[in-house]
């Protein structure tokens, strides 16, 4: 149940991650990426990627060694 929870979590953060960028995809593939200080929506997503991956990939972690010591020695 806890791994399924966990898998559920990332899974959300994925699709997050999926909404954050849609709006600015297309008109990344269409003139470029540019560099990071040429656009500042580019690096604001940037950041807010890593920071939803990160914490996501931590409170996931963390949802899977919720439980008491005798649950793990099963």
């Amino acid at each position: 149940m806890k791994n399924m929870l966990a898998l559920a979590f990332l899974a959300a953060a994925c699709g997050l991650v999926a909404w954050l960028w849609w709006p600015l995809a297309s008109e990344l593939l269409r003139t470029g990426i540019p560099a990071d200080a040429d656009d500042h929506r580019v690096s604001h997503h940037v950041w807010l990627t890593g920071f939803i991956f990160i914490g996501a990939l931590f409170i996931s972690l963390g949802i899977r060694n919720i439980g008491g010591k005798e649950e793990g020695r099963r």
